[in-house]
C-alpha cells in the first residue's frame, strides 16, 4: 500500500501541466501515488497524462465526461488508496521534498490534517518571491484544536497545501460540493475539514507553488461571481446539523469568514458588478443579524463592525464610498452574466411578476428598453417612466411617451409594491438615482448596464 493518495484534477490546463506533473516525478518520497482526474478536458491534457503514465507507475490517469470540479474532487476521495490524501491543482507546482516534509511531520503527531505554506506565483516572479504566511509564528510545529483558533480560519483555504487523514475524511463526511458550474468548492471542504479535526499541524516550510496568473482560472471568470455566496450557504446547512454546542461556536467563526470573504469579493469586482453583489451582502447580513448570528463575532478591526451596520442599514452609501472607480482585478474585465444572483428568475420573470415596471429615465436608453419590453410581451399598462423632475407639459399635455404615463419617481412608494425598477442612464447619475430609491424605500432595483441588455437580449 502506498502512504499518500496525491489527487489531481485536471480540465483544460495544457499550458501548465507538464511543470506541475514534473514537480510530482521529482517528489523525493517515492511511496506515493498519483491519481490524476481528467474531467472531459478538449485539449491535450489527456495524452500528456498518459505519456506521464507510460514512464512512471505512480501515475493513474482516470479519464471521464465532463462533471465539474466537486464530483472530479470526489472522485479522487473515493479512490484514494493511501492512508494520508493530498490535493495538487494542475496548474501548480511542488517543491521536491513537499510530501516528504509532510509525511514526517504526520509521523510523530496524532493530527488529521497537516499544513504548510505556499508560494503565491506568477511567471517571471521567481519561484520564492512572493511567501505567503497564511498563519501566526506561534502556531509553527505545534498542534492546534481549530475550532479554538478562529484566527487559523482567516488563511488561504489552500486545501492543497497540506495532507489529510483517509480515515479522518471518511468518519466526518468530508468531501465537495457538486454544484453544476460552481467554483470555490475547496473554501466548504475547508471549513468542514477544520471544524471536524480534533487536531491540526502546521509546518513553516512554503512547500507549494500557487499560480495566480492562470487567467482560465474559474475563479476569475465574472459569471462565477455569486458562486461564493452558494458555497457559503454549504457551509451554513452543515453548521445547522452540528450540535447545539457546536453551533454556539462555529456560527461566530463562520459570519467572521462570511463578512470577510463577502467584502473581499466585493472589493474585487468592477462597480457594475459590485451593485448586485453588494445587495445580496446587505439582503443575507440583515438576516443574519436578526437570527443574532453576529453577536460573538471577532473582528479584525472595530471598524469592519461599523462596516456591517452600515451594509444593513444604507448599502447604497456603502456602495457610493467603496465602489470601485476602475477595474481592481485586470482578469474580471471580460464579459459575463452581471445580475445573475439578484434575477436569478430571468430579468423578464422579474418584470412580468412585478405590479408595476418602471423605467428610471426617459432618455434614449430608457425609450429603448420600453421599445424592446413591449416587443417581449410586457402589457403597456404595466409600464411607467420615471424622471427625478419634470416640468408642466415637458411631456405633452397627457404625460405621456410612447402612450406610457410619465411620473416623477418621488410619486412612487413602497404601498405600489411589488415595483420593478430598471434605471435606464450612464454613468454617475446611476448613483444618484441610486440613493434616491433607497430614500424612497425601493430596493428591486437594476441597473441597465450593457449586460442587463444581454440578458433581456437587447442591443442598443
Amino acid at each position: 500500500m502506498t502512504d499518500i493518495s496525491v489527487i489531481v484534477p485536471i480540465y483544460n490546463v495544457e499550458p501548465y501541466l507538464e511543470e506541475c506533473l514534473d514537480s510530482l516525478t521529482a517528489q523525493t518520497y517515492r511511496n506515493m501515488e498519483f491519481l490524476c482526474i481528467d474531467d472531459g478536458s478538449t485539449d491535450a491534457s489527456l495524452p500528456i497524462l498518459q505519456k506521464y503514465a507510460a514512464k512512471d507507475s505512480r501515475f493513474k490517469v482516470i479519464s471521464k465526461p465532463n462533471e465539474g470540479y466537486g464530483k472530479t474532487m470526489n472522485r479522487g476521495l473515493t479512490l484514494a488508496a493511501s492512508p494520508w490524501v493530498g490535493i495538487v491543482e494542475s496548474d501548480d507546482f511542488v517543491k521536491a521534498d513537499m510530501f516528504e516534509k509532510l509525511y514526517e511531520a504526520a509521523a510523530d503527531s496524532d493530527a488529521d490534517i497537516i499544513k504548510c505554506n505556499f508560494f503565491k506565483y506568477r511567471t517571471g516572479d521567481g519561484k520564492e518571491k512572493n511567501y505567503s504566511r497564511e498563519y501566526p509564528e506561534r502556531f509553527f510545529g505545534k498542534e492546534i484544536c481549530p475550532i479554538d483558533e478562529p484566527e487559523i480560519y482567516d488563511a488561504h483555504s489552500s486545501i492543497w497545501a497540506g495532507i489529510y487523514r483517509k480515515a479522518f475524511l471518511e468518519e466526518n463526511h468530508i468531501g465537495f460540493s457538486e454544484t453544476p458550474g460552481a467554483s470555490y468548492q475547496d473554501i466548504g471542504f475547508h471549513f468542514q475539514a477544520l471544524s471536524s479535526a480534533r487536531k491540526i499541524k502546521i509546518i513553516e516550510d512554503a512547500l507549494i507553488y500557487y499560480r495566480t496568473d492562470n487567467l482560465g482560472s474559474s475563479v476569475y471568470h465574472p459569471g462565477k461571481i455569486f458562486c461564493i455566496s452558494d458555497e457559503i450557504h454549504t457551509i451554513e446547512a452543515y453548521i445547522g446539523k452540528q450540535s447545539a454546542e457546536r453551533q454556539a461556536k462555529l456560527w461566530p467563526i463562520c459570519m467572521r469568514k462570511k463578512f470577510y470573504d463577502y467584502r473581499w469579493n466585493y472589493l474585487r469586482l468592477a462597480p457594475e458588478f459590485q451593485y448586485a453583489f453588494l445587495k445580496l451582502m446587505a439582503e443575507e447580513f440583515t438576516a443574519d443579524e436578526k437570527a443574532g448570528k453576529f453577536k460573538k463575532v471577532q473582528w479584525r478591526e472595530e471598524r469592519h463592525r461599523e462596516e456591517l451596520k452600515e451594509i444593513i442599514t444604507d448599502y447604497t452609501a456603502f456602495f457610493r464610498r467603496t465602489r470601485s472607480l476602475d477595474y481592481v482585478d485586470e482578469r474580471v474585465q471580460v464579459a459575463g452574466i452581471v445580475n445573475q444572483k439578484v434575477y436569478l428568475k430571468g430579468i423578464l420573470q422579474e418584470i412580468r411578476e412585478a405590479e408595476c415596471a418602471v423605467i428610471y429615465g426617459a432618455g434614449i436608453r430608457g425609450k429603448w428598453l420600453a421599445e424592446r419590453l413591449l416587443e417581449k410581451g410586457v402589457p403597456i399598462a404595466k409600464l411607467l417612466f420615471a424622471v427625478s423632475r419634470k416640468e408642466p407639459g415637458q411631456y405633452g399635455t397627457d404625460d405621456k411617451i410612447m402612450g406610457i404615463p410619465v411620473i416623477e419617481i418621488s410619486e412612487i412608494t413602497v404601498e405600489r409594491e411589488p415595483v420593478f425598477v430598471m434605471i435606464a442612464v450612464k454613468g454617475e447619475a446611476q448613483i444618484e438615482m441610486l440613493g434616491t430609491l433607497h430614500r424612497l424605500g425601493i430596493e428591486n432595483a437594476a441597473l441597465v448596464d450593457e449586460e442587463f441588455m444581454k440578458l433581456v437580449r437587447i442591443q442598443i
